[in-house]
């Protein structure tokens, strides 16, 4: 069991999600109901499709989300809103920076709007990681195969090089069908438990390939016993 890159989703993860609480901010501002609102962005196509790439960037997202329910502030006071349903799990990310050394980087299904907001709102959560990889940019939300295959080709390695953290059975199980290392995400101890397997096996083939690169360089032996 070894990678060259640790993977995690974003919400229900990273962050935890709360969505009736985004519902209820929304509603306030707009003087409707959680229901009414859920019904006309959620139920409709319109989430899925932001997902997907439909809405190419956030500018459009806000006109559309003030467009459907008539929300009343401005482009800052809707980014809030939208992203109340995002908080850092500050343990979650202690478990992920743990000293493995591994390049992290982000899987998310999410829309032009988080990729633009969430970054801003919660710098310190985003800074350990090196890439960002959200669905509408992929054209393809999770589970769907070419999701997986589009962050494979992005990282530049193979699959069997990534492990993947979700919280959703359907998404690990995809993600292993495409030769990712996944695990579902239960509690941020079994996350912690996890990444030290990982470094663990990870970090002697570290110090063996940084071993054999010295060698090549310098003409040594990589170690004792010869190259």
């Amino acid at each position: 069991m070894s990678a060259r890159v640790l993977l995690c989703d974003l919400g229900g993860v990273l962050f935890d999600f709360d969505h009736p609480h985004r519902l209820r901010i929304l509603a306030r501002a707009c003087g409707s109901s959680p229901e009414r609102i859920h019904a006309l962005l959620w139920e409709s196509d319109f989430g899925a499709g932001s997902d997907e790439g439909r809405y190419p960037t956030a500018a459009e997202v806000r006109v559309r989300v003030r467009a459907v329910i008539g929300f009343p502030g401005t482009d800052d006071e809707l980014d809030a809103a939208w992203c109340a349903a995002y908080r850092p799990n500050p343990a979650v990310i202690d478990a992920l920076i743990s000293g493995h050394g591994l390049p992290m980087a982000v899987f998310t299904n999410n829309g032009p709007l988080e990729e633009d907001a969430l970054p801003r709102l919660h710098s310190q959560a985003f800074a350990p990681f090196d890439r960002l990889f959200f669905s509408h940019r992929l054209g393809h939300r999770k589970p769907h195969p070419a999701a997986f295959a589009a962050v494979t080709t992005g990282l530049g390695v193979v699959p069997g090089d990534i492990v993947f953290i979700d919280d959703s059975g359907a998404n690990v199980a995809a993600a292993r069908r495409h030769g990712w290392q996944a695990v579902r995400f239960r509690t941020p101890g079994t996350l912690a438990e996890t990444v030290r397997e990982y470094a663990a096996d990870v970090q002697p083939s570290l110090d063996r390939e940084l071993g054999d690169r010295h060698g090549r360089e310098t003409g040594m032996p990589s170690g004792p016993g010869g190259a």
